[in-house]
C-alpha cells in the first residue's frame, strides 16, 4: 500500500484515494489481538488510510478510560461509540458529542434481576465508577482495571446518571438468562461476551450511534465500513454500508457480515484497508 503522487502544471498533491471512506471497528476481538494490543501492521495500515483520505474510529462497549490505553498510540480522526452505543465521545478534544442513560423503569428492574439471578453479578456504569450491584467475583478483570470498582452503595445510587449495566456470570447463566430476559422484564440485554449480557439505554446501539455518527459529521453512508465479533456488534454492521466480521466472530454474528476476512491475531483493519484499495471505487 503505497501512496499515490499526481502532478499538475509542476504542482505535486497526494491522491486521496480513500476520500469519502469511513472504517468504524471494534476493539475486542477486532482490533484488539488476544494479548490486548493492536498490531503495529494495523497501526499503519490506519495512518496510510488516513493519510490517503479516509476516516477512522472505533465502536466499543468499553467506558472511556477503559479504551483509552488501548487506543492512546492510534490515530483516529472521527468521535468514538463507546459504551455499545450509549456515548459518542471525541478522544482528540476529550469531549462527549452524544450521551443516553438508563432511564428510571430499567434502574428498578435490577433488584428483581439481583432476587431472580442471584449468582449473575450486576455492575453499573457511571462513568468511570462501576457499582457492583451483586457480587459474582468476576468484576476485578482487565476490562474493570482502569475503572473505580465500588462495592459499597451510595444511598443516592438511583439518582446517578447510570451509563449502562453489565450482567456477568457462567456462560450457562447467561445463556438462560439471555434466553428469557425480554419476557421475564420487557426490556432488553444484548449479548456482548460469552460471560456477560448489557442493559443499555433506550433506543441505544452501536449501529444507532454510527448512524448519528454519519449525520452529525455528513459521512458518506455508500463508503461505511464496519468490522466487529459479537452480537453486540450486530446492529452496526446493519447500519454500514459494507461489512466485516474477523473469521474468530461468533457464529451468530457472521450471518450480518457482507465478508469474512482474518482472525484478530492476524491484523484485521491492515486487510480491510488492503480489501478497499483492491476493490473500492478508489
Amino acid at each position: 500500500m503505497d501512496s499515490e503522487t499526481q502532478y499538475s502544471g509542476g504542482t505535486s498533491t497526494v491522491s486521496k484515494k480513500f476520500d469519502g471512506y469511513v472504517i468504524l471497528s471494534d476493539l475486542d476481538g477486532t482490533l484488539l489481538d488476544k494479548n490486548k494490543n493492536v498490531s503495529d501492521e494495523n497501526k499503519r495500515a490506519i495512518e496510510y488510510f488516513i493519510e490517503n483520505g479516509g476516516k477512522f474510529s472505533i465502536a466499543t462497549g468499553r467506558a472511556i478510560e477503559a479504551s483509552e490505553q488501548y487506543i492512546k498510540d492510534v490515530k483516529l480522526d472521527l468521535p468514538t461509540i463507546v459504551y455499545n452505543g450509549g456515548m459518542i465521545y471525541d478522544y482528540n478534544e476529550k469531549k462527549v458529542i452524544r450521551e443516553n442513560l438508563i432511564n428510571d423503569k430499567q434502574k428498578q428492574l435490577l433488584s428483581a434481576i439481583k432476587r431472580d439471578y442471584p449468582n449473575i453479578g450486576i455492575e453499573i456504569y457511571c462513568g468511570r465508577k462501576v457499582y457492583v450491584y451483586n457480587d459474582s467475583g468476576m468484576s476485578n478483570r482487565p476490562a474493570t482495571s482502569m475503572l473505580d470498582v465500588i462495592y459499597d452503595m451510595p444511598s443516592d445510587l438511583l439518582q446517578i446518571n447510570w451509563n449502562k449495566v453489565i450482567l456477568i456470570g457462567k456462560i450457562e447463566e447467561i445463556n438462560d438468562l439471555e434466553k428469557n430476559f425480554r419476557s421475564q422484564y420487557g426490556i432488553e440485554a444484548i449479548r456482548s461476551a460469552n460471560f456477560c449480557c448489557e442493559i443499555l439505554p433506550v433506543n441505544t446501539s452501536k449501529g444507532q450511534a454510527l448512524r448519528d455518527l454519519i449525520e452529525i459529521y455528513n459521512l458518506d453512508k455508500h463508503k461505511v465500513i464496519a468490522v466487529g465479533d459479537n452480537m453486540n456488534d450486530a446492529e452496526l454492521l446493519e447500519a454500514a454500508t459494507i461489512a466485516f466480521c474477523p473469521e474468530n466472530a461468533s457464529k451468530e454474528v457472521k450471518e450480518y457480515a457482507d465478508y469474512i476476512t482474518v482472525d484478530n491475531e492476524n491484523h484485521v483493519v491492515y486487510h480491510i484497508v488492503k480489501w478497499i484499495e483492491e476493490n473500492g471505487n478508489v
